[in-house]
Formats: structure tokens, C-alpha cells, sequence
């Protein structure tokens, strides 16, 4: 129950590749492309618009196809190369600034989303091919080249939010997982004092249970009769087939041996398989082989041991009375 409630405690980083971030880069796709539309009057042919907006069409389109924490790299390529290939169409298109150069822009957001999509060295190098592109059309006017290199590092700052939240996200994903296993570990120390103690208890009332009175009698100074020692040795011996030989602490097991220590006969009983589970359906034939073998016994001993795992023999079962016999438990 802890654990669950740790659980649902535990900070969880906001998701970048679910629906809400995608809706979101569709919206800025489709606010972009009505502002490229609205400024056809500031470019010298349309035809370089329309493709641009399909190139970042299909940028988008292939970055929230990729669903994984980390883009892969070909589609980073693929962004990169179509930011590029739209900035060298469009460059040259643009009479005049302002929103007929959305395009770099546009291809710096997706840089962006790289560096989030934990990509930064390929967003920088996207970044820098598409500010060479700008920068270079800038060269081939008579007058445009500070408006391009202005226009490039307007963009910049996009790519280097987009890495230093990228590096902050995964610094307190780290932090946080740390938190977690901490707290998971803690929960696990407590769940284990818990079940120790629950264990403590139970072996407790059961002690109690079996010898409560003749203790509380030799507290009291009591003298105890032949038979309430007697009882007592069997008590003790009840005690430890709890301890050797959990797996056959079944109530028709027990009372069985307790029939058959009170008729004068040693009874050892002994799980060399735990914590390794019995396999299913085998333990009702060992609890009536032991049964039998024990209600037969008259004399002597009776050894009930559980083999280790993997053997071939899954218990075995032996009567050292006036007849030696035994019996054998196939794994099988």
C-alpha cells in the first residue's frame, strides 16, 4: 500500500511526445503558414512559399510520427536537410524583412524541438547550416547581408533555450529517478521490518498457543509432571519443524508427527528445497505419503526431507522401525 502511494507520489517530467506537445507544433505550423500567406505581397513568386510550407509540412509530420524520448537520427537528418533545402528556396524569394522570412524562423523552431527531443549537437549543426544558407544569400546582394546576419542571430537564441532546457530536463530526471529509488528502497526496508515483525508475532502466539500454559507454570514455580515434560520435548520439537521444514508445516503433517512423537517415536522433518515453491499439484501426495508413513510407524525413526531443487526426487520419506522402509517422491 506504501508503495503505491510512493508511486503516485513521484514527480513525473512533462511528456514531449504526446498529444498535447504535438497539437501544439501543428498550431505554430498552421500560424506560420497563414502569416507566409498573408505576406505573398513581399515575395517575388508564391511557388517558393507553397513549398517551403510543404517541406515544414513534412518536418512536423515526421517529428510527431517519432514518438520516441530521443528522435532518431535519420529523421534529424531529414529535418535538417529540408530546413535547409526551405531556406535556400525561399532566401532569395523575399523582397523585403519581416514575416515574408518566416522560414528562418520555422527552421529554427525545429532545431528547437531537436534539441528538446535530446538532439543537440545535430540541432546546432542544423542551426548553423541554415544560418550558412541565409548568410550566404545575404552575400550574393548588394545590400542585404546585415539583414541576413541579423535575422540568423534573432533565431539563435530558440536553439540555445531548446539545449539548456534539454540539459535541465535530464539533470532532474536523474535527480528525481534518484528519489525514487531512494524512496523505493526505504519502502522496501519497511515493508521487510514489517513482515519480520509480523513473522515475530505469528511465531509468537503460535509458541504460546503449543506450550503458553507450562511456561506460565514454571514461571510460577510450579513442578511439572513426566507427561507435561513430555509434552513440553514435543512442543520443543514442533518449534523447530517450523524452523527446518516450512513448506510441510501443514496442519495434517503436524498433527500427524505429534500422534507419532507421543507414541515414543523420533520424527525429523527437513526442507533443504526452500525458498524454492513445491511445483503445483505435487503437495497433496506428499502430505499423504507422510501421513501414511507415520501413522504406520510403531518403532524407531521417521525422516521426511524436501530435496533441493533440480533433483530428480522431490521428497523422500523413510521408516527406521522393526522394517526399514521408504519411500520416494519423483520431481516428476
Amino acid at each position: 500500500m506504501r508503495q503505491d502511494a510512493t508511486q503516485s507520489r513521484r514527480l513525473e517530467l512533462p511528456q514531449i511526445t504526446g498529444r498535447g506537445a504535438h497539437a501544439l507544433i501543428w498550431i505554430y505550423f498552421v500560424t506560420m503558414s497563414a502569416l507566409a500567406l498573408l505576406s505573398l505581397d513581399d515575395v517575388r513568386s508564391p511557388v517558393p512559399v507553397y513549398i517551403t510550407i510543404g517541406l515544414f509540412a513534412t518536418i512536423w509530420l515526421v517529428l510527431t510520427r517519432d514518438t520516441q524520448p530521443r528522435v532518431g537520427v535519420g529523421v534529424s537528418v531529414y529535418v535538417i536537410v529540408a530546413s535547409v533545402a526551405a531556406s535556400a528556396i525561399s532566401s532569395d524569394n523575399a523582397i523585403t524583412g519581416g514575416f515574408s522570412q518566416w522560414y528562418v524562423g520555422a527552421g529554427a523552431i525545429a532545431m528547437f524541438y531537436l534539441s528538446l527531443r535530446r538532439r543537440d549537437l545535430l540541432a546546432w549543426i542544423g542551426f548553423a547550416a541554415i544560418g550558412a544558407t541565409v548568410i550566404l544569400w545575404g552575400f550574393t546582394t548588394d545590400d542585404r547581408l546585415l539583414e541576413a546576419i541579423v535575422l540568423v542571430a534573432r533565431q539563435a537564441p530558440f536553439v540555445l533555450v531548446g539545449s539548456l532546457f534539454s540539459l535541465g530536463m535530464r539533470r532532474t530526471s536523474q535527480r528525481m529517478d534518484g528519489i525514487h529509488g531512494a524512496e523505493t528502497a526505504r519502502a522496501a526496508a519497511e515493508a521487510a521490518a514489517l513482515a519480520r515483525t509480523a513473522e515475530r508475532s505469528r511465531r509468537l502466539v503460535a509458541l504460546d498457543s503449543a506450550v503458553g500454559p507450562q511456561l506460565q507454570r514454571i514461571a510460577d514455580g510450579v513442578e511439572l509432571t513426566t507427561a507435561e515434560r513430555d509434552e513440553l520435548l514435543i512442543a520443543e520439537a514442533r518449534l523447530r519443524d517450523s524452523l527446518r521444514a516450512r513448506q510441510l508445516d501443514l496442519p495434517e503433517i503436524v498433527a500427524a508427527v505429534q500422534r507419532t512423537r507421543r507414541r515414543g517415536i523420533s520424527v525429523v522433518l527437513l526442507d533443504d528445497r526452500y525458498p524454492h515453491p513445491l511445483p503445483p499439484g505435487t503437495l497433496p501426495l506428499i502430505t499423504e505419503a507422510a501421513v501414511r508413513i507415520l501413522d504406520s510407524a510403531s518403532t524407531g525413526a521417521v525422516t521426511i526431507r524436501l530435496l533441493p531443487a533440480g533433483r530428480p526426487l522431490l521428497a523422500t520419506l523413510v521408516a527406521d522401525d522393526d522394517e526399514y522402509s521408504r519411500i520416494e517422491i519423483p520431481a516428476l
